[in-house]
């Protein structure tokens, strides 16, 4: 299919926050109207006016913002074409496509158990109440609903991009409900007049639609409209193999946002959620948008459900993370750093740097290391708060004895010792400071006979409270002289206590 008139469109209904399911759907619409060199279209579906709200619109509009996915024209609120619904339901009643059923309630409840009992499904027909009988309830004012008069006889099929040739008799459609009988038009109505009034041609939704697609076809052609083309998504999975719901972990885009997960990893991971190239058996995960809008088509997507994996996002938002130029990073980590270590200026740290160079040099530290821009907060907090508390296990593990709290001693007044020479040696390079501290560690652990990760882990557990970190001899570069003979002094005091 290539069509530069395709028109797409994503249609959520604001009763509820976007969450990603709806933001795949979003991303596939965008993906394709682009591919194809078509429009992808917004609109609101907001005529529950009840549940819908200011507050979850905004969020919707926000989340795509962030997700960068553009509409071409300005976004549609359906409570805007309400007219429309009314002047289409009053044409098809004229057509005779609809009719006004004023079966009772009561009846409907009892005709459905029947069919329950029967083990079959509850199709209703019109003939199914006697016409002198429904003009009685008429004429005495009863309540009533707007049905489609649905044919008896044939098939409606369409051919969806996703699963292939559809069809369904038409006997076991039965005549559905399109409106109330105060007029206000229900989804399968609504949703067909806006999107003939958007010109959309191509209809991409979740797969819980695609029993909808029958009676919106006949909709289409009662009103003489083209039928578009449908794809419908399968539905996202938890690790579990279950649908994705909050007890699997954060759904909303909102929360993802709050997890420091970075728009393009989210946009290049949600793609590739119940989606491949064509043709590569094996292919690189990391794409571009301008890849993805390049290679993307909805006749590509499986049709299985696709499970969201929340370690595999992590581990792209980490690529992304590395990817990003350093300026780019500062401006997105900045804020959480000043939230988290409001008086950071003032922490002990090596004075022989400004703080800004001081300050660049920590975070780029952690770039390597790091797959949410969170984990900067988590994991540079030992540079700003003195840690006083120990990892247990490799306490009891490293400086469990006197004898390795000793080493532990020795070992740091050896650094201290070739602090000032490695430092005259290596000037501002601090990889080269590190490299001939270690040197003088390791000549001292080599002739005590000691592992030198023996020697290491201690005085990393001394600085950092925990055992995984960059690379120790950058982290007493940056705590300086000063921090690092306090932190070996507090660390000894504690566990001698």
């Amino acid at each position: 299919m290539s069509n530069t008139n395709m028109r797409l469109r994503f249609a959520p209904s604001p009763t509820g926050y976007l969450h990603v399911g709806g933001a795949r759907a979003a991303l596939f619409n965008y993906l394709y109207a682009k591919h194809l060199g078509g429009k992808f279209l917004l609109r609101i579906e907001d005529t529950d006016l009840e549940r819908s709200t200011p507050e979850v619109t905004e969020q919707i509009i926000r989340s795509l913002k962030w997700l960068g996915l553009n509409y071409d024209e300005a976004p549609v609120y359906q409570t805007a074409n309400v007219e429309k619904h009314r002047a289409a339901i009053e044409k098809l009643l004229a057509s005779g496509a609809l009719y006004k059923s004023y079966c009772p309630k009561e009846r409907l409840e009892d005709l459905r158990a029947q069919a329950n009992a029967k083990k079959q499904p509850f199709i209703y027909r019109e003939s199914m109440l006697d016409e002198g009988e429904a003009e009685r309830y008429k004429n005495e004012g009863k309540p009533f609903v707007v049905r489609f008069r649905c044919p008896l006889e044939g098939i409606t099929s369409f051919d969806d991009l996703v699963y292939g040739h559809i069809e369904v008799r038409n006997e076991l459609i039965g005549d559905f409900v399109v409106a109330r009988g105060d007029g206000s038009p229900l989804f399968m109505l609504s949703n067909v007049v806006d999107d003939i009034e958007m010109g959309v041609n191509l209809v991409c939704r979740g797969e819980d639609h695609v029993s909808n697609v029958p009676k919106q076809i006949l909709l289409y052609k009662a009103l003489g409209a083209e039928v578009p083309t449908f794809a419908h998504l399968p539905l996202i999975l938890g690790p579990d193999k279950k649908k994705l719901s909050k007890r699997h972990g954060a759904t909303g885009v909102d929360e993802f946002t709050k997890m420091g997960i970075l728009p393009d990893a989210m946009f290049n991971f949600l793609a590739l959620l119940g989606w491949a190239p064509s043709g590569d058996a094996e292919f690189d995960e990391i794409m571009s948008r301008e890849e993805l809008i390049e290679k993307f088509t909805l006749e590509k997507v499986n049709r299985a459900g696709a499970v969201f994996d929340y370690d595999k996002l992590l581990w792209m938002n980490g690529v992304y993370i590395r990817k990003m130029p350093f300026t780019e990073l500062l401006e997105l980590i900045m804020p959480k750093l000043n939230a988290a270590f409001p008086e950071m200026e003032k922490s002990q740290r090596n004075t022989e740097m400004p703080f800004a160079e001081w300050l660049n040099g920590i975070i780029g530290l952690e770039v390597e290391r790091s797959r949410s821009l969170n984990d900067f907060e988590v994991n540079l907090a030992y540079f700003f708060n003195e840690p006083n508390t120990f990892d247990e296990k490799a306490s009891r593990k490293f400086l469990g004895s006197e004898e390795q709290r000793a080493a532990m001693q020795t070992a740091s007044e050896i650094i201290l010792k070739a602090w000032d020479e490695a430092a005259a040696k290596a000037g501002k390079d601090i990889e080269a400071w590190g490299h001939n501290v270690e040197q003088s560690l390791r000549v001292w652990s080599d002739a005590q006979g000691m592992k030198f990760g023996n020697v290491a882990q201690p005085i990393r557990l001394a600085m950092t409270g925990k055992t995984a970190s960059p690379p120790l001899f950058h982290i007493i570069w940056y705590l300086g002289k000063e921090q690092f003979a306090k932190r070996i002094a507090t660390c000894l005091s504690t566990l001698n206590q």
